[in-house]
């Protein structure tokens, strides 16, 4: 086996890898997700998460994946239906040097994180029949298409925006989509009384929330680093490096922030911290010092 084709199978390896931590993220927000609500509904928030992924892998590999990356125009992409590969299909991928059914899945993992974020503002609001429309319209006309402004070469890509592993594409989608199910669909039942004061709704479950976090936390190593979809130069321990700082400082700066302004250390508050510095480092995260 010479060099070159030793290298092209340990980065395939490195992007199945990173597939397997970004898809198993799902187990995170389930987990996360069943923490932070009530115990009568937590089995259905976390059963959901299965539907999304569900839902997410049938729409994405029939229409989504194409639209996002498929050649078109700067926006939408318009070959590559059911992951149909062509001469050109697909050159916004051109420059990752592993299979194409590898860079679907590793892809797929976003979309399906995405998706999951989304139907975050739809916990203890929704019935089953709006997380199938739903889901199905978010996977193949909404995420798509921002992200083929980003990454499949339309407007945005065009115009030199730089979104290394997802903080627009995938996060700020997922967030906007879910606080505009949070609006439309209105506040949980039993979280206002009769004179509209509010009432606290704590999670039944710090434990699971902490647990849940954690996986986050790790999967977030496919997400950033796998984003290199390559070993080769050893690039993806750089990114995993700002990936990881960035973690344990939003973690510190959150505990400690609601140490000083509740006067208590709040343990769902550091989670909290975890993610939404993983979330604003995952853009920059290969081109920011440590």
């Amino acid at each position: 086996m010479d060099e070159k084709t030793l290298t092209l199978g340990l980065d395939a390896l490195w992007v199945m890898l990173s597939a397997v931590l970004v898809i198993g993220m799902q187990a995170g927000f389930a987990l996360l997700e069943a923490g932070s609500t009530r115990m009568k509904n937590s089995g259905h928030v976390a059963g959901k998460q299965i539907l999304s992924f569900a839902i997410a892998s049938l729409a994405f590999w029939a229409f989504g994946f194409a639209i996002t990356f498929g050649t078109g125009n700067s926006f939408i992409g318009t070959e590559g239906w059911f992951l149909k590969e062509g001469k050109g299909t697909f050159d916004s991928l051109s420059w990752a040097n592993v299979p194409l059914e590898l860079k679907f899945l590793f892809q797929l993992g976003f979309a399906g994180v995405s998706l999951a974020i989304a139907w975050g503002g739809f916990a203890e609001r929704a019935k089953l029949s709006v997380y199938f429309l739903f889901g199905t319209i978010f996977t193949i006309a909404i995420y798509p298409v921002i992200g083929h402004w980003v990454w499949g070469g339309g407007w945005l890509g065009k115009m030199g925006m730089q979104d290394f592993a997802g903080s627009t594409v995938v996060h700020l989608q997922g967030a906007i989509a879910a606080l505009v199910a949070t609006i439309l669909l209105g506040p949980r039942i039993g979280k206002f009384n009769k004179d509209k004061t509010p009432n606290v709704i704590p999670g039944h479950n710090q434990v699971y929330t902490v647990i849940g976090g954690l996986i986050l936390w790790i999967g977030w190593f496919g997400f950033n680093a796998g984003s290199t979809m390559a070993v080769g130069d050893g690039f993806f321990g750089y990114v995993a490096l700002t990936t990881n700082l960035a973690a344990a400082a939003g973690a510190v700066a959150a505990i400690v922030t609601a140490k000083i302004l509740v006067g208590k250390a709040d343990i769902p508050a550091m989670v909290n911290g975890v993610l939404a510095a993983l979330v604003a480092i995952t853009a920059a995260c290969a081109f920011v010092e440590p």
